[in-house]
């Protein structure tokens, strides 16, 4: 079996790494951004709805970023 050349594996890693950036970044941006000041400001009820939406739209982002993880973390 041959190696890829060095562009594809750079290629392979920068994918790996801005997964990982996203998925790690986006769950530490809620947690100390989002979720304190939805603390602070909205209610219980209004909280649950909030993060029920926030959850909706940043799902596919999370499985997208970890397919792209184990994708190319099988790959290297």
């Amino acid at each position: 079996m041959t190696t890829p050349p060095s562009w594809v594996m750079a290629i392979i890693y920068w994918l790996h790494m801005l997964a990982t950036v996203t998925w790690i970044g986006s769950l530490a941006a809620i947690n100390l951004l989002v979720l304190p000041a939805a603390q602070r400001t909205l209610k219980l009820a209004d909280q649950l709805s909030f993060i029920a939406a926030l959850q909706k739209r940043l799902e596919p982002l999370a499985w997208f970023s970890m397919g792209l993880l184990v994708a190319t973390g099988l790959f290297n």
